[in-house]
């Protein structure tokens, strides 16, 4: 009895105990490829020094599995003294800087043990199982919350030197279309990172009180919502209880260019100026393939060349405030070489256009002394030449030299279409 009841014991102590339950078989094959795969589970789920308790409430989930008394909803909770213990992650293998995803710096004495934004976190409030089939996979929610949350103004950039406290800017030049862009500029003039990366941060993390209850319904403790002190010790230092259970999503990333970016012209003007959005976006033209400017695929915001404030009007801030450009903006970014192809740009685009005026303007000259003789196709052909050409003019081309010069072709060849018809 007494050997059968002692291997019982340790049997009891294996995985393959715990996945003689089908409910368990998603995390024992998640723990299988997991960087724990050959970490026993007790080691994990027992806490050091309280096996006998552990056991019996173990115990207790088998006689629930057995009678079919259990949920559907499972919740392991890991102390730290099992993820500290000897032999393990034991604190002298914590200090000291780590490279995370990107390249992203993480120090785990900034985060365990002392109080973070008022919080005492615990291991597994990063590591957890939020991902499904992964095993304590670090999830990148938690950071996104706690860095983000209340600390990120929507209105205007951030200094360079918050960015820079977790991740490093590009070491090797960025790749955009056929276009090579180091960050070394950027950085040397201090530059602030959301000049060009305005929308990296989205959603504001707020909790809202229905969130509590997906767990309570008593109106005492619902209350406790206005009070975030207590409300943390008790889900995060206390218990585990994760993070998106309470709060919206923050999202952090840089737009992919299949996306409109969020633009910062709203932060300046009240105006929706959607000529200089569409050039830049390099689409809204007539007859020319969307070719969007090179510094919207890297997703340079507005304010990446606006930077200089200037009051308009007498009145001044009471008439408004517009952030205009500068040509320090492009030596921020750029070596000295970017004015002389800005100043380029701006030469032949008025060139272009006034040319490309002086072609139209004839053209529907002819159109008004000769009614009737144009067909409805050049009819609707003229009319889209001179919204190209008011695209360009009133937009400003220099949003996009290569798009613009695409559109005052295109509407000269149409005139000349149209030239050929009226003869």
């Amino acid at each position: 009895m007494f050997l059968s009841g002692w291997g019982a014991s340790e049997y009891t102590k294996t995985p393959s105990f715990c996945n003689t339950c089908h409910i368990m078989d998603p995390y024992v094959e998640a723990w299988k490829d997991s960087s724990h795969g050959d970490v026993a589970c007790i080691k994990c789920h027992y806490p050091p020094g309280n096996e006998f308790e552990t056991k019996l409430a173990a115990l207790n989930q088998v006689v629930a599995y057995a009678t079919g008394q259990y949920g559907t909803k499972f919740h392991a909770e890991i102390d730290d003294a099992a993820c500290l213990r000897s032999g393990c992650h034991d604190t002298q293998l914590l200090p000291g800087p780590i490279v995370f995803q990107r390249n992203i710096k993480f120090d785990h004495s900034h985060h365990l043990g002392e109080a973070v934004r008022g919080i005492k976190l615990r291991c597994t409030s990063c590591h957890s199982q939020i991902v499904q089939g992964s095993h304590m996979t670090v999830t990148e929610i938690t950071c996104y919350l706690c860095h983000f949350k209340g600390q990120v103004s929507m209105e205007g950039p951030q200094t360079q030197r918050f960015c820079l406290k977790c991740h490093g800017y590009p070491s090797e030049p960025v790749e955009i279309d056929d276009t090579v862009f180091g960050h070394e500029h950027v950085i040397k003039n201090g530059v602030e990172c959301q000049r060009c990366h305005l929308d990296t941060v989205r959603g504001t993390g707020e909790v809202e009180s229905r969130a509590c209850l997906q767990c309570h319904a008593d109106p005492e403790q619902l209350e406790k919502i206005t009070d975030p002190e207590n409300v943390h010790l008790n889900h995060v230092t206390r218990h585990k209880v994760e993070c998106f259970n309470c709060h919206a999503d923050i999202e952090h990333s840089i737009y992919s260019a299949e996306n409109e970016p969020i633009t910062s012209c709203e932060t300046c003007h009240t105006g929706p100026h959607q000529g200089p959005k569409l050039l830049y976006q390099g689409k809204g033209g007539y007859g020319v393939e969307a070719m969007p400017s090179k510094m919207f695929l890297a997703q340079v915001d507005c304010i990446g060349c606006h930077i200089h404030t200037e009051m308009h009007g007498e009145k001044g801030v009471l008439e408004g405030v517009a952030k205009t450009f500068d040509k320090a903006a492009c030596v921020n970014c750029h070596d000295d070489s970017a004015i002389d192809i800005l100043a380029y740009w701006r030469a032949d685009l008025k060139a272009e256009v006034e040319r490309t005026k002086t072609v139209l303007d004839v053209t529907e000259g002819r159109v008004k002394v000769a009614p009737g003789r144009l067909t409805q196709e050049h009819a609707e052909e003229l009319e889209h030449a001179r919204y190209n050409f008011n695209l360009v003019a009133y937009g400003l081309g220099v949003h996009n030299y290569d798009y613009s010069i695409a559109l005052l072709d295109w509407t000269r060849e149409t005139c000349e279409l149209i030239d050929a018809e009226l003869k």
